[in-house]
C-alpha cells in the first residue's frame, strides 16, 4: 500500500516498525525470524512518535492509537507478539495524541485543538480513570481560545502539565489530576526579580546576551498570508528539568522568547530573548538548559543556574556557542541538537550537533577523563593514572606481571603453561626478536 512513510525500532533493537502510506497498516517486524505482525488502520504516520509508544521504562506494552469506521480506538499491543491485550473504543471527536506516564501507570489521550479542551486519563491495563477539561474561567480574565496544544509528563511520576491554545500551562497532579500550579505568559515582559536577557549581534558578527530593562516587549511572531495572529498562539514548546523545579517554556505568539521559571516559588526567574524563532529546548544534568534557534548555522544557547541552600535559584548569565569552527559546513544544511542522556548523572553534560554529512560531540563544562585504571591500593597506596592511549602508543611501558614464576622462566627463555602459572604470549616474546618486542616483523611498531 504505497510508499513506506516512517520506520523505527520496536520493543528491542531485533524489531522494527514499519507505516505504510494512507495510514493502511503498521507491520512490526522481526529481524531474526523475518515474522511481520500486520495491525491496521493507525491514526497517524507515526513520525515523531504520534500517535503511538511504548510503556516507558519496561517496553512491554505498545499503545497504538487506531481510527476505524469514524471512531478513536487505542490498543494496548503485548511486545514481541503484538498481541491484542485491550482494545479501547475512547470517547474522543479527534483524539491527536498519546503518551505514557514515566512509570508506566498512566496513559494521557487528548483531543485536538478544535474539539475542545478534553483530556482522558487511562490506567496501564486500559480503563478510563479521569475526564479533564478546562475549567470555567471569568470574562475579565482574557483566557480563551482553542483546546489541548502541548501535554508533557513532568519527572518523577508526580505531576502532568497541560499546554493550552489560550497561552496557559495548567500543571496538574497525578492523584487526583486536580490542577496546582497555572503558568500565564504576558504580552509584555514585567516580572520584578527577573533576569531579561537579549541576543545581540555585533559588527563581525559575533552574538552574545545583553541584559535587558524592564518592561520590555517581545517580538511577535510573523504572519504569513492569510493567516491571523490567532493562528499562530499558545504553549508550542515546555521543558523540565530533571528534579522538576525548573521549566523552560515557548509561547507561539512570541516564538523566539524562552521563559524560565521556579515551579517551587511559583515565579519567573529569567527570560531570554533571541533574534530567530527557537526550535527545541533540553534540560540536561546538573541544570543546564540547551536551546536551539532556527538560525541557519552550528550555534547553541545554554543557560544554567545554581540552587542556594534557602531553595532559591540564582541564574547565571547564559552562554552562546558558535561552533562554526568546528564541524563542517554543508549547504542548507539542517542541524540537529540532542542531549545524550544515557550517561552517567555524575558524568559532565554532552550533547551531540549533527546535519546530514558531519557530527561533532560537545561537552559544554569540558571533557572527563577517561581510559583511566584504578589500581587496588597496596604498597603506597599508589594509583596507576596512565591511560590506555598512552600505553597503547608506547608512552608509558606497559607494566609487569607480579609473579614470581614469570620472572623466573622468562630469565631461562622460557614460556609459562596452565600448569606454571599466567600465560603471556604477547609479553613472553618481549625483549626477544631483535629488541622489536612481541610485535616481530610484523612492521606494527612502526606505526606508533
Amino acid at each position: 500500500m504505497g510508499k513506506n512513510t516512517h520506520v523505527d525500532f520496536g520493543a528491542s533493537e531485533d524489531e522494527v516498525l514499519v507505516w505504510s502510506d494512507f495510514a493502511a497498516c503498521v507491520k512490526a517486524w522481526c529481524l531474526t525470524t523475518g515474522r511481520a505482525v500486520e495491525i491496521r488502520d493507525p491514526k497517524f504516520s507515526g513520525k515523531d512518535g504520534r500517535g503511538w509508544g511504548f510503556r516507558l521504562g519496561k517496553r512491554d506494552v505498545l499503545a497504538l492509537l487506531c481510527r476505524a469506521s469514524g471512531i478513536d480506538i487505542l490498543l494496548l499491543l503485548a511486545a514481541k507478539t503484538y498481541q491484542v491485550l485491550q482494545r479501547i473504543e475512547l470517547p474522543t471527536t479527534d483524539a491527536t495524541n498519546i503518551a505514557w506516564s514515566p512509570d508506566g501507570r498512566w496513559i494521557a489521550v487528548w483531543e485536538s485543538p478544535s474539539a475542545g479542551y478534553n483530556l482522558h486519563i487511562y490506567t496501564a491495563d486500559g480503563h478510563l480513570y479521569r475526564s479533564i477539561a478546562r475549567e470555567a474561567c471569568d470574562e475579565g480574565t482574557g483566557i480563551q481560545g482553542l483546546g489541548i496544544k502541548t501535554v508533557s509528563w513532568l519527572p518523577g511520576n508526580e505531576k502532568l502539565a497541560i499546554g493550552g491554545w489560550d497561552r496557559r500551562i495548567r500543571i496538574l497532579s497525578t492523584r487526583t489530576f486536580a490542577p496546582l500550579v497555572f503558568l500565564d505568559h504576558a504580552d509584555e515582559i514585567n516580572v520584578p526579580g527577573a533576569h531579561v536577557w537579549s541576543e545581540h549581534v555585533d559588527a563581525q558578527g559575533t552574538r552574545s546576551y545583553q541584559p535587558t530593562p524592564q518592561p520590555a516587549t517581545p517580538p511577535k511572531a510573523v504572519l504569513d498570508k492569510n493567516e491571523s495572529s490567532f493562528m499562530k498562539t499558545g504553549i508550542g514548546l515546555m521543558s523540565f528539568n530533571a528534579d522538576s523545579t525548573l521549566a523552560a517554556t515557548r509561547e507561539d505568539s512570541t516564538p523566539s522568547t524562552i521563559w524560565i521559571w521556579d515551579l517551587r516559588k511559583l515565579k519567573t526567574v529569567a527570560v531570554l530573548i533571541h533574534c530567530k524563532s527557537v526550535k527545541t529546548l533540553q534540560w540536561c544534568a546538573g541544570g543546564l538548559l540547551l536551546v536551539q534557534t532556527a538560525l541557519e548555522g552550528p550555534v547553541v544557547y545554554l543557560y544554567s543556574y545554581d540552587a542556594d541552600g534557602d531553595m532559591s535559584i540564582r541564574a547565571l548569565a547564559p552562554r552562546i556557542l558558535d561552533l562554526s569552527t568546528h564541524i563542517s559546513p554543508a549547504p542548507a544544511a539542517k542541524y540537529r541538537l540532542q542531549y545524550l542522556c544515557s550517561a552517567p548523572a555524575s558524568k559532565k553534560p554532552l550533547f551531540l550537533l549533527a546535519h546530514n554529512t558531519a557530527y561533532i560531540f560537545v561537552w559544554p563544562h569540558g571533557k572527563d577523563a577517561i581510559f583511566r585504571f584504578e589500581e587496588d591500593e597496596g604498597e603506597g597506596g599508589d594509583r596507576s593514572e596512565d591511560s590506555l592511549f598512552d600505553i597503547l602508543t608506547g608512552r608509558t611501558p606497559v607494566p609487569r606481571l607480579k609473579d614470581v614464576e614469570y620472572e623466573e622462566a622468562d630469565e631461562q627463555g622460557e614460556e609459562i603453561g596452565d600448569e606454571g602459572g599466567l600465560e603471556d604470549t604477547f609479553r613472553g616474546k618481549m625483549g626477544r626478536g631483535g629488541g622489536r618486542g612481541g610485535l616481530g616483523d610484523s612492521g606494527v611498531e612502526e606505526m606508533f
